[in-house]
């Protein structure tokens, strides 16, 4: 996969005619349209090349509609091409995989993480879910067009990568306590990505920095194949929040949940050894646990307790929690350690936060107290991905961290 920065449309017609596509579908919104989607158009067309646009309007969503969409309006394409940022080059790639055709991205704004990934992100039945998908051929960038983008997809970009901090400390947890596989290159390329965009706020290489360290999260995502490198806990808090209608973007609230769980790991930092062996008595309250997720998933809470009930249940499972505790112990030092080397950033963060204007508290993106503290109780049964929720559902000690917020 290329990403190409310079001269994008020019670019992108040399693409074309090399690989000698001859129809083309461009799937764009009506803001997307007017700021890229017709330049590509008006390339296509110097080159007479056959091509249909799909345009959505620029509130839609990667949900089974959007994808039906596609499939109805679909005539004959070589290649799809995406213009836009995260529901548009989620329709697109979804779509692009299942009919085995290859796409493009032209990104408009570093909103999200997902241009390179091959992965999406689709709505089905009212949950947000990631389902597997294709990477592009190729991501055109008109930097023109970044730099001039809203200023709060801005700012969803950047809670989208500073999600990265704690998404690879919970791959690191599930590494430690329980083997999961790690991949030490992937893991240190997304650490220096964010590190060196957040050095940047307020420099002249920002937005430069944002789009290329989103772009290498999807490149770091398809190299494991799994979103492992970019998702953790943060996102299963927005997930639980975008299920409740919590109306603003996908990585402000990635963004604000990142605050929020890297307040669970400097709890953990100050665990005592002899607090987590007392926890080899905790036993989940099951009847309390399928009323949380009735009242918390009204929609689709039977699906939810049906895919995690054998998960909880195991947790009271004495010899599983034996084992497990056992290796929190053994690992404690190494575990605190890695705490510390990622929350050194924690001051930075907030003032970067504060000096690009992001919600720094739940209530500022109008989720209310009942909810918000819902949401970590919740937020471990999104998806059987263990995290510092995960552990904490584990230890029975989620409620003590949420009453110190």
């Amino acid at each position: 996969m290329k990403v190409i920065w310079q001269e994008p449309y020019e670019s992108f017609s040399k693409f074309i005619n090399k690989n000698g596509y001859k129809s083309l579908l461009i799937v764009c919104d009506k803001n997307t349209l007017n700021v890229c989607a017709n330049k590509v158009r008006e390339a296509v067309e110097t080159n007479d090349i056959k091509y249909k646009i799909v345009c959505f309007e620029p509130d839609a969503i990667a949900d089974e509609y959007s994808l039906g969409r596609i499939l109805f309006e679909i005539e004959q394409a070589d290649i799809f091409v995406g213009i836009g940022s995260g529901t548009i080059s989620d329709i697109t790639r979804y779509t692009a995989y299942k009919l085995k055709t290859p796409f493009v991205l032209f990104p408009t704004a570093p909103s999200m993480d997902g241009f390179a990934s091959s992965v999406a992100a689709l709505t089905i039945n009212g949950l947000k879910t990631t389902v597997i998908a294709s990477p592009p051929e190729a991501i055109f960038v008109d930097m023109e067009v970044i730099v001039n983008s809203p200023e709060i997809l801005k700012k969803a970009g950047f809670g989208d990568l500073m999600g990265k901090i704690t998404a690879l400390l919970d791959w690191q947890l599930s590494h430690i306590i329980f083997d999961e596989m790690l991949d030490l290159e992937v893991l240190q390329i997304m650490k220096d990505t964010y590190l060196k965009t957040l050095k940047s706020v307020g420099k002249n290489n920002f937005y430069r920095n944002l789009l290329e360290g989103l772009i290498t999260s999807g490149i770091m995502m398809s190299r494991v194949n799994s979103s492992r490198p970019a998702s953790g806990s943060e996102h299963h808090l927005s997930h639980f929040w975008e299920y409740h209608r919590v109306k603003t973007y996908h990585g402000i609230k990635v963004g604000l949940a990142t605050l929020y769980v890297l307040r669970f790991y400097q709890h953990f930092l100050n665990l005592d050894k002899s607090e987590i062996i007392e926890r080899k008595e905790y036993k989940v309250n099951i009847n309390r646990w399928e009323n949380i997720i009735k009242k918390a998933f009204q929609w689709t809470f039977e699906n939810v307790i049906k895919q995690n009930e054998r998960r909880v249940r195991k947790i009271n499972n004495e010899e599983f929690r034996s084992q497990v505790i056992n290796r929190i112990v053994e690992k404690k030092e190494v575990i605190d350690n890695l705490i510390k080397d990622a929350i050194r950033v924690y001051k930075e963060l907030v003032d970067s936060y504060k000096k690009l204007e992001m919600p720094l508290n739940y209530w500022e993106i109008g989720l209310d107290e009942n909810l918000f503290k819902m949401s970590f109780l919740c937020a471990p049964n999104i998806r059987e991905r263990f995290t510092i929720l995960h552990l904490y559902e584990f230890l029975g000690l989620t409620d003590e961290v949420i009453q110190s917020f």
